[in-house]
């Protein structure tokens, strides 16, 4: 039980109000932030009207101030800025809706010359208005305002200097315009459509928002090259933000008709018109239906409207132009195996799964297909494509799709097999896959430490040297459970050329405690010492198995 001096409302309350308001002034002095939360607090007795002319004055300051703000100085003016958002959308909404509703409107216009004023890279400061615009559809549905004339409002708003804080305004507002608005809003915006250039002449950008939750697996993925150091990695490419851009931007097609586009996009979804979506394309702009992330969009819907036989046939038109690494690719996929099912072609769809698995190295696709095999089938297919993965050509990428399945023995063997094909700087990975083949495969769990070291030495990461100093001492720790070597050069071999290649790297040298380097052999031992001391024993030859030779 907490006792009578403890922090809470309960005792606070034995104050009295007189003493609580007393404190309140003296701990607010000089912090104008608290002093507008008291102040709208205040207003909030006196009833909506008084609330909203204190917004209104915030609102106001904001507006007329022009002065750059660091990201700390943004953060907390976004904070401010949210306590008025939260007495807009609470307390005046719930007793004056419409008052609230043309609050959030005057809110929204703020975007423009806040977001000039900060670097909002993150998007922090975008995202708060797009927060703005989900409460201005949920008060709108309380403001009843006529459809038209809300849909009239749309359109100025939209088809005036388009700033991205209107973009899900549509689908905000589309409860609250209902058919009704809808369709007048339609009309607007096909009233203002421009005259278009050839529409088969360019691709366009279509960063029209997904709403249906299509993340991919985060199980999956395909490889893709490192812009850095060459070697292949997972990569899972087809992750939609709610604010991705998707596509190329052409310098060809007037703001006006990406504005119309997207408008209409999203007035489609609004009525449920699948057809509507996907004429917006094949009518006005049919060279963005050859790329598989905006065909899938399409596709997805005329599915879900039952209409799979258009479905396929827009998925059919797709240009893959790097095969299943093009973008969008699995998302194309995904939706075509959703309708070859429906359409009851199982097998094509079951060969496509399967080819996907093992080419693209996705285990949810891999897992799909196993598991949609007739009884007493899925063992052997699954050791089969198991198999397949171990001979992928791209062995990092294989090797992070054994260790996820997991798959502990074919990890092993892919290591041990084609160790040049590890990536060195891919840490969480290979460390992951050490730790856990330390007692089973000791010898695989080091190759995977040495790949980590001759990555740090050979880029030269100094402030890395430490951590490659203790990948050095673990492959010492484990070489001691290694009876057999194979092909894997012997841990005191392999130590002696580490350091006769990488003696320009110093600051390793440095850290390194020459004396707890080598392993005992038989039939005698040697304790290390720095190359550069002449130390007989360092710059021999050393046998098959793993001792030293004259």
């Amino acid at each position: 039980m907490a006792g009578r001096s403890s922090l809470n409302a309960k005792n606070l309350e034995g104050l009295g109000a007189a003493r609580l308001a007393t404190l309140l002034l003296e701990l607010t002095e000089g912090n104008a932030a608290a002093r507008r939360t008291l102040r709208l607090a205040l207003a909030e007795s006196r009833g909506p009207e008084e609330m909203a002319q204190e917004v209104r004055k915030r609102l106001a300051a904001v507006e007329r101030s022009s002065r750059w703000l660091e990201t700390r100085e943004r953060d907390a003016l976004l904070a401010d800025l949210e306590r008025q958002r939260q007495a807009i959308a609470g307390a005046i909404a719930e007793q004056a809706p419409a008052q609230a509703l043309e609050l959030l409107w005057r809110f929204l216009e703020l975007a423009p010359s806040l977001l000039d004023r900060c670097d909002d890279s993150d998007e922090i400061g975008l995202r708060f208005f797009h927060r703005l615009s989900a409460d201005l559809g949920a008060v709108a549905c309380r403001a009843r305002r006529p459809p038209t004339a809300l849909a009239d409002q749309v359109a100025e708003v939209w088809l005036g200097p388009h700033c991205r804080q209107y973009e899900p305004l549509i689908v905000h507002l589309a409860p609250a315009l209902g058919s009704e608005g809808l369709l007048r809003l339609r009309a607007r915006m096909e009233a203002e459509r421009p005259a278009e250039a050839n529409p088969e002449s360019f691709w366009v950008e279509e960063n029209t928002p997904d709403r249906e939750g299509e993340d991919d697996d985060e199980d999956g993925g395909v490889f893709t090259r490192s812009d850095v150091y060459g070697h292949y990695t997972f990569y899972e490419p087809d992750h939609d933000d709610e604010d991705e851009d998707d596509g190329w931007i052409s310098s060809f097609e007037p703001d006006r008709q990406q504005q119309v586009r997207h408008a209409m996009l999203a007035i489609a979804d609004g009525l449920g018109d699948a057809q509507a979506y996907w004429a917006e394309y094949r009518d006005h702009h049919p060279a963005a239906l050859r790329r598989p992330r905006i065909a899938a969009r399409v596709a997805r819907r005329l599915a879900a409207a039952g209409q799979l036989e258009p479905a396929l046939t827009v998925l059919d038109g797709v240009v893959l132009r790097q095969g299943l690494r093009s973008d969008g690719y699995r998302r194309w996929l995904d939706v075509r195996l959703a309708v070859l099912e429906a359409l009851g072609r199982r097998q094509e769809a079951q060969r496509l799964r399967r080819e996907f698995a093992l080419e693209g190295l996705s285990i949810s696709h891999l897992r799909d297909y196993l598991r949609r095999l007739p009884a007493f089938e899925d063992e052997p297919a699954c050791e089969e494509a198991l198999d397949a993965v171990l001979a992928h050509p791209r062995g990092h990428a294989a090797l992070e799709f054994l260790h996820r399945w997991p798959d502990r023995r074919r990890s092993a063997r892919l290591i041990l097999q084609r160790p040049d094909q590890l990536f060195g700087g891919d840490d969480t990975l290979l460390a992951g896959v050490a730790e856990v083949l330390e007692t089973s495969q000791p010898l695989a769990a080091s190759v995977c430490w040495r790949v980590m070291v001759e990555f740090i030495l050979e880029t030269g990461q100094s402030n890395r040297y430490s951590r490659a100093v203790r990948h050095l001492a673990s492959c010492r720790r484990l070489a001691a459970k290694i009876d057999d070597w194979g092909k894997i050069p012997h841990h005191n071999r392999y130590v002696r050329d580490l350091l006769r290649a990488y003696d320009h790297r110093p600051g390793f040298l440095n850290k390194l405690d020459f004396d707890n380097l080598l392993v005992e052999e038989a039939p005698t031992g040697r304790s290390a010492r720095h190359p550069a001391a002449g130390t007989p024993g360092w710059g021999g030859d050393v046998g098959p198995d793993g001792t030293d030779t004259p």
